[in-house]
């Protein structure tokens, strides 16, 4: 919380805006932007959208931020998905420990013998 309202301030004054004119153009009031940018109050994703766009931003840009800021590094590249499944996994498990890919294995093995052909029906039984 405290480390989304500081991306949020330190981009709103990097392009010197006041507080409210950015909170007049996401329909923000002036006092709860303050509040969130001190980290003192959270904002929902439903206000987050329009603080986003007042801040010539989007939201995904900030969460990017605030995921490098809280050390989870650089994205991955963004890469289109294989048709093949064997690619797709080969794909994802090639950063995994041997722990994590065994347990990768264990699961898969499950959902392969638990596959069956009939269909459970979805909804409440009579």
């Amino acid at each position: 919380m405290t480390t989304l309202g500081a991306i949020l301030r330190r981009r709103r004054e990097a392009n010197e805006w006041s507080l409210a004119d950015i909170a007049t153009a996401s329909g923000i009031s002036v006092g709860h932007l303050s509040e969130v940018e001190r980290g003192r109050k959270d904002i929902s994703t439903d206000r987050l959208v329009p603080l986003a766009r007042a801040l010539e931003t989007t939201v995904g840009e900030l969460y990017l931020e605030l995921g490098r800021e809280l050390g989870a590094g650089e994205p991955l590249n963004a890469v289109a998905w294989e048709a093949d499944p064997r690619v797709q996994l080969r794909r994802m498990s090639e950063g995994l420990d041997p722990d994590s890919l065994r347990t990768v294995a264990r699961f898969t093995t499950f959902l392969a013998m638990n596959d069956s052909p009939r269909k459970r029906p979805i909804g409440f039984l009579r």
